[in-house]
């Protein structure tokens, strides 16, 4: 079991890039010790590197994936023929940013384990979630408009999934470059979900100010640029009040006044033919007994 959550903490960060201790055991579901001892093995064996978290209290540190580990994470998924050795040499640059994106995730992930049957279905990675909507020009060329900072599915039990993408925003982005962002949501996603009128683009912004502008203008681009009615929703939420109030209360804001929770957003109905392995919530044998006394 040891061996397999190795293996599980490499591609979990291949996928994700910077994440914590604590975020690697939330969303793995192994005790914080066994990951702790498993990032001691591979900062130790040159597999992964620490990164220091300035951003945060306390000396926090995330963990990211060395060449050489990426190297192995690439054939553990299959994905030798894209490994590039150069974008793992320096580390990443945007570490806000991922650390950010993943921390949504893993809140939620900790939101759902006092909660029974209701959990993250999936988790997509950038890559990932852009793959899902590529698209081929004319000259033949591949293209993904939609890139998300990463893509959801998360079950309420009786009562539907919530399908969302997330833009989380540092401020780094001008307004102007997420109008684009909104642009190509509306463009793309009614082609590629049946039911795009219950799917989802959450903003999540670092700005305070921020949540009203991007309704503003995403109900601008509903009644101007789109003239169709099938299209997926907005909602904006500044990070703090997420943090303030915590998944399951935090209200997020939609055109026309509306304020939702996640829960009270439109959903997809339950897949009850379907078994949900829910992350946070893999069943794990007993840790292994590494040092007997």
């Amino acid at each position: 079991m040891y061996y397999e959550a190795k293996k599980e903490t490499q591609v979990m960060l291949y996928r994700h890039t910077l994440l914590t201790a604590e975020q690697l055991a939330l969303s793995l579901n192994y005790k914080p010790k066994t990951i702790y001892n498993i990032v001691c093995e591979m900062k130790e064996t040159g597999v992964i590197r620490p990164i220091r978290l300035p951003f945060l209290k306390r000396n926090h540190v995330g963990y990211t994936l060395t060449a050489k580990g990426a190297r192995g994470a690439a054939g553990l998924v299959g994905d030798e023929t894209v490994y590039r050795a150069k974008a793992w040499e320096a580390g990443p640059v945007q570490i806000e940013h991922f650390y950010g994106t993943n921390a949504f995730f893993t809140d939620l992930i900790r939101h759902s384990l006092s909660r029974a049957e209701e959990g993250m279905i999936e988790w997509l990675d950038p890559r990932s979630a852009a793959e899902r909507y590529v698209q081929t020009k004319p000259t033949g060329k591949a293209a993904a408009p939609v890139k998300p900072d990463g893509f959801g599915m998360y079950r309420f039990p009786d009562h539907g999934r919530l399908a969302f993408h997330l833009e989380y925003d540092t401020g780094t982005e001008t307004l102007w470059r997420l109008k684009d962002k909104m642009v190509h949501y509306g463009t793309l996603l009614p082609k590629i979900w049946p039911k795009v009128e219950v799917v989802h683009v959450l903003f999540v912004t670092k700005i305070e100010s921020r949540p009203k502008t991007l309704i503003d203008i995403w109900d601008a681009l509903r009644k101007g640029t789109f003239s169709h009615d099938r299209l997926p929703n907005v909602w904006t939420i500044s990070e703090s009040e997420w943090k303030q109030n915590g998944p399951g209360a935090a209200k997020w804001l939609g055109c026309g006044g509306q304020c939702r929770s996640l829960r009270e957003m439109p959903l997809l109905p339950i897949q009850t033919d379907l078994a949900c392995l829910l992350l946070g919530k893999q069943p794990r044998e007993l840790p292994p007994i590494i040092n007997r006394r």
